[in-house]
């Protein structure tokens, strides 16, 4: 069913809600969720997936910031539904017991922290989440192009992770300035970095993009662990790399 909120738009929370009911049912379809899954939906906003997750699944987490979205959450007396009124950059993901699929059409103002959190919690199995298109096209991007950074880099060492479909701006109200794209993640279960160390490691490789790694890793080029990437720009270095630099500098 659509979803026909009346509740005043936030700009502040970068609210767009969704409103075609084949891209809706598109969204859940990558998920594929069975009865008995652990769901965690990011802003469910007036519950336009929510509705129909709810009628796939025996219990669904969700977690919405704005109180008075809440409110019109809780009048739809879900039975099979907590809802959490809460920021979910600070909500504690351990409330969830055993491992989660997460769904979720996420503020592009914060899409990016919310990722990263997602990431380092790793205690989900597959995830379904809206970006904004620039950035889902960031994401995938490959070394060697311009698009290509750091959470190309975080994402695609962390996990598998792939456009499913882009969205087009006219499917939501009110319409945002640019589409989206609805990307799937899939952990990646190997011996990984450490997450915390891995993306400090990263976030200084790219802290000045036109510069060459022996730049931006100063200590470790002085201690003679870079050489091999020593005169690349972090951009030309790909994801595999990135561990075999983590692994030089940490591990030894």
């Amino acid at each position: 069913m659509e979803s026909k909120s009346k509740h005043p738009f936030r700009k502040k929370w970068g609210q767009n809600f969704l409103r075609d009911p084949n891209t809706i049912t598109k969204i859940i379809n990558c998920l594929q969720p069975c009865t008995s899954d652990n769901i965690l939906e990011i802003g469910p906003g007036d519950g336009a997936l929510t509705n129909q997750l709810s009628k796939q699944i025996d219990h669904i987490h969700v977690v919405e910031i704005d109180p008075l979205l809440v409110t019109q959450l809780e009048k739809n007396k879900y039975p099979n539904v907590t809802i959490h009124q809460g920021d979910i950059l600070e909500w504690d993901l351990n409330q969830l017991k055993g491992e989660v699929k997460i769904i979720g059409n996420l503020p592009y103002y914060i899409s990016s922290p919310i990722l990263f959190k997602m990431l380092a919690w790793q205690n989900w199995e597959r995830m379904v989440l809206m970006f904004q298109k620039e950035l889902a096209q960031r994401i995938v991007s490959k070394h060697g192009n311009k698009s290509y950074g750091r959470i190309s880099v975080m994402c695609q060492v962390y996990c598998d992770v792939n456009i499913e479909f882009m969205v087009s701006k006219n499917v939501f109200r009110p319409k945002p300035e640019v589409d989206s794209a609805v990307l799937t993640f899939f952990p990646k279960n190997n011996d990984l970095p450490d997450f915390s160390a891995f993306s400090k490691l990263v976030k200084q490789a790219f802290s000045q993009r036109r510069k060459k790694l022996k730049n931006n890793l100063p200590e470790a080029y002085k201690l003679g662990k870079i050489e091999k990437w020593a005169d690349s720009r972090p951009e030309e270095i790909s994801p595999d790399e990135f561990i075999q630099i983590y692994n030089v500098i940490f591990v030894g």
